[in-house]
């Protein structure tokens, strides 16, 4: 990060870097073009049954600041974000390995005693038909896989006009995932689509898994085909977290734009509720997730920490700028 930016609780907004790197910055007409080739760039994957995933994002988002002009700005910013996110995305897969019990069945108790049943469950016997393929089970699994798509697309466009909110967004982001992580090593938790494997269970089926397998949708990229998942990282759901992480970095720009995420926001948590990969309970966990590294995000503390390590790097450079009496 370059130097400390204002306080988040101030009420004009840093300049943008268009003002600051002396009208160098888009238009208009350019943000429309790289909306479009990000719409364009995800729905190309969902046709050729690729599936959305980060490493393919940061290829493509790198192709599009080069052509902008702005590559190396890319590759500073960028590459220490991809790498951090990409380490966690492997790390995920060892997090079921240290022994700790496997929660099934107490979380199918805690949903029973909030909504008096297995909210998955009840979706799929009022919506879902066991060996057909509806077009509804084609958007919810397109939705749910798109979904790491979402915030990396707000971070690129913050990237373009916001700078200074990007690095806010992308620690934002980086701090929530490592906090998930941690809970899924001392917390693992079965989503309900697994629930027989550890416990009571339940009849949820895999649909993402039945429509992959009916459309051929099998396009997984070298990066991913090496990661290893895991298959009891319910709780917090992150799909619940990051789109409403999003939508707390939206309202600060746009209450319009906000309202306009809200129904994004509300269909990954049905997605991620109907297909059977989370629970409710994974969602609300996601949701506190998200509202406690906002709030430090825009905390006095975290001003302070920023400052602080700044100020070596500013004594520095005023050091060396002033001339020996």
């Amino acid at each position: 990060m370059t130097a400390i930016d204002p306080p988040l609780t101030a009420a004009p907004d840093a300049p943008r870097d268009s003002q600051a790197s002396g009208g160098r910055g888009l238009t208009s007409v350019v943000l429309i073009v790289v909306f479009v080739y990000l719409a364009l760039l995800l729905g190309a994957m969902l046709v050729l049954r690729v599936t959305p995933s980060m490493d393919l994002f940061f290829v493509a988002a790198g192709f599009l600041a080069v052509a902008l002009g702005r590559g190396k700005a890319f590759i500073r910013d960028w590459a220490p974000f991809a790498l951090i996110f990409l380490a966690w995305e492997g790390m995920r897969g060892i997090a079921n390995s240290f022994g700790q019990a496997v929660q099934s069945d107490s979380v199918i108790a805690l949903e029973v005693a909030i909504f008096g049943s297995v909210p998955s469950e009840d979706l799929q016997a009022a919506l879902y038909t066991h060996g057909e393929i509806s077009a509804l089970d084609v958007v919810m699994s397109s939705t749910y896989l798109s979904h790491f798509f979402f915030p990396l697309a707000f971070a690129f466009f913050l990237w373009i006009r916001h700078r200074a909110r990007y690095y806010h967004f992308a620690l934002a982001l980086m701090v929530m995932s490592y906090l998930a992580f941690v809970t899924f090593v001392f917390m693992p938790v079965a989503p309900p689509r697994f629930a027989g494997n550890f416990g009571m269970p339940l009849v949820v089926y895999d649909i993402a898994h039945e429509v992959a397998l009916s459309l051929n949708w099998t396009g997984f990229s070298w990066v991913y085909q090496n990661l290893v998942g895991n298959p009891v990282a319910a709780f917090p759901s992150m799909h619940a977290a990051y789109p409403v992480l999003v939508l707390f970095f939206l309202t600060e720009r746009s209450k319009l734009a906000a309202l306009a995420w809200l129904p994004v926001v509300a269909l990954i948590w049905f997605a991620t509720v109907y297909l059977g990969h989370h629970y409710v309970v994974d969602l609300i966990g996601g949701l506190l997730y998200a509202v406690v590294v906002y709030a430090f995000v825009r905390s006095q503390w975290y001003q302070r920490i920023l400052s602080r390590l700044d100020n070596p790097r500013r004594n520095a450079t005023t050091a060396a700028a002033t001339p020996p009496s």
